[in-house]
């Protein structure tokens, strides 16, 4: 029986993520972990036990979103093989599209299970592969999803891409520039209950929030699949038997 609800996985993998989110800052918020203005999104998932379900329910958004990925991937190659009038470029540029998501995936499983406390090193290298790489990947993505049309999407579809993308990158640059500032400034001694007494309480909040606006659209970048996957649906993987010769 083919599967053919594969626009719910877009669906699912923003709820999921947007649930991690809620979930995490109202625990940490509860037991006093965090400030309740402007925490990072790793803060809410750094003490325990809101770090286990932050890592537990990034793990399983990271397969998901990993999964919305190479089905967007797999959509592309199909299309190409179909319409020879699209440029053989593109199968390069999808091809790198699905290394730099799978990337990302993992990266948002480093931020889920290094927490900035206990590993910052690995911690920040996940942050930006899940929202670097991420960002790197909307922008190609909406190039090809113009090139795709009209025998995919729609120029509304696409106009929405451009502008996700773009909020993405300003957000992710202003993310970690504005971060790296308030660290430089930080004179307090937990980062993760940042006062206006600690220094660089303002640029800390800028990093803060570009971060969420970041997560935010990155969520709603993959929702926009949801419409181009109800034109398809997947059948269950062919099993061969190999015969040994005696």
């Amino acid at each position: 029986m083919p599967f053919k609800y594969a626009y719910m996985l877009p669906i699912l993998c923003t709820v999921w993520f947007f649930l991690t989110f809620i979930l995490t800052y109202f625990i940490a918020i509860y037991n006093k972990d965090v400030a309740p203005v402007f925490p990072y999104i790793s803060d809410t998932g750094t003490w325990s036990p809101e770090s286990c379900f932050f890592g537990l329910m990034l793990n399983i958004g990271a397969i998901i979103q990993a999964l919305v990925t190479y089905i967007r991937y797999r959509q592309v190659n199909h299309l190409l093989d179909k319409e020879t009038s699209l440029p053989p470029s593109m199968r390069k540029y999808n091809w790198i599209c699905v290394i730099l998501s799978t990337v990302a995936a993992f990266g948002i499983c480093l931020v889920g299970n290094f927490q900035e406390t206990n590993v910052l090193s690995i911690h920040m290298v996940g942050a930006f592969a899940a929202f670097g790489l991420g960002s790197i990947y909307q922008c190609i993505q909406t190039r090809a999803s113009f090139q795709l049309y009209p025998h995919l999407g729609s120029k509304k579809i696409n106009i929405a891409r451009i502008c996700l993308s773009a909020i993405s990158c300003t957000a992710f640059i202003v993310t970690a520039i504005f971060g790296g500032i308030s660290l430089l400034q930080f004179r307090g001694d937990d980062p993760t209950k940042w006062t206006k007494n600690d220094g660089g309480y303002m640029p800390h909040c800028i990093s803060v929030a570009a971060e969420w606006i970041l997560a935010i659209t990155t969520m709603l970048y993959l929702l926009l699949f949801t419409n181009e996957f109800k034109k398809i649906s997947f059948s269950e993987p062919l099993l061969i038997e190999t015969v040994q010769q005696t």
